[in-house]
């Protein structure tokens, strides 16, 4: 590996691991683990149902870790479990009342500060961005289960 590329992966991890500190610091502000603020990230920008087993997919925690979370979320009356209708015990995340007033005042800020983000590159440089980032994951995927034997997922 020559001197340049260990450079250039030695910024990429600090950036990566500079972004993981911001939401990180966020969640703190804000008064919640980490866990607690993904969670409510997931289930306020969902389209469709979030399940415990959808957030430990997406974010890679622990099923322990989620079901601890979801459960101060629940006693912290943020969250409730519904059963999905038709499924044995599939249970659905839901924002309560008190949840949604408070993404509103949490989350939905971290949404404005997303956005202002990335509404400082240009069209292009967006475009750009995110088809790099998106090949590097992939590129990462392919590389491990080259080196692992093990799926790319």
């Amino acid at each position: 590996m020559s001197d340049k590329l260990k450079e250039q992966l030695k910024l990429l991890c600090r950036l990566d691991k500079e972004v993981d500190d911001i939401y990180s610091n966020i969640a703190a502000h804000f008064g919640m683990p980490d866990t607690e603020f993904w969670i409510l990230y997931a289930v306020s920008h969902s389209q469709g149902e979030v399940t415990q087993k959808d957030l430990q997919k997406e974010f890679l925690f622990p099923v322990q870790t989620i079901n601890s979370a979801i459960g101060k979320l629940i006693k912290k009356d943020l969250v409730e479990l519904r059963v999905i209708p038709k499924t044995k015990n599939r249970k659905e995340i839901l924002l309560t009342e008190k949840g949604a007033k408070f993404v509103k005042n949490t989350i939905d800020k971290v949404d404005e500060i997303e956005c202002n983000a990335l509404s400082l590159f240009d069209e292009n440089e967006r475009k750009q961005f995110l088809s790099f980032l998106c090949r590097h994951v992939e590129n990462l995927k392919r590389e491990k289960e080259r080196a692992f034997g093990c799926s790319p997922a």
